[in-house]
């Protein structure tokens, strides 16, 4: 029940999260449009601010579509295959999803310390490209959480596609 309820919470912060980054990317960009054609005076920093927004906003919200079932299923099988092999299908599927994530996150981590170690910045700001990184695994973090969860949910033949665990 515990595991559960830091569950929700943390997908639903991992939601608000991704929804102010995609309410800020939009608005720095109308700002940056509007400011541009109005007085030819662009938002400083407009390309980083939305590089930033758009990480914060895939990292963040992958990890709710996961967990709601929110993803786009092929529902091809279900009508002729029993209920049993299509819940071990799903449970392949989750485990598939956490494997691929587990992947994607060793795959980041050489870039992650290339950045630390040569100390590369942004274009604009000069932000520090390992920061990026570290908010890409915070992201990653609640994905695999999400993932697990999903997984476990699976095997003990919980909740069906669509509702949060």
């Amino acid at each position: 029940m515990m595991f559960r309820s830091f569950t929700n919470k943390l997908l639903g912060a991992m939601q608000f999260v991704a929804g102010l980054a995609l309410a800020s990317m939009m608005l720095v960009t109308v700002a940056d449009v509007a400011l541009r054609f109005l007085f030819n005076t662009p938002v400083r920093g407009t390309y980083d601010l939305v590089s930033v927004a758009l990480l914060v906003m895939v990292m963040f919200g992958i990890a709710p579509v996961i967990l709601q079932g929110a993803d786009i299923v092929i529902d091809l099988f279900d009508r002729v295959l029993p209920a049993g092999v299509l819940r071990v299908l799903q449970s392949i599927s989750a485990l598939g999803a956490f494997c691929a994530f587990l992947f994607i996150g060793w795959s980041m981590w050489g870039p992650a310390r290339d950045a630390w170690l040569y100390g590369d910045r942004s274009l604009e700001l000069g932000l520090p490209l390992w920061s990026y990184w570290a908010v890409a695994f915070v992201g990653l973090f609640g994905i695999l959480w999400a993932a697990l969860a999903l997984l476990a949910a699976r095997l003990k033949n919980q909740p069906e596609s669509g509702e949060r665990i």
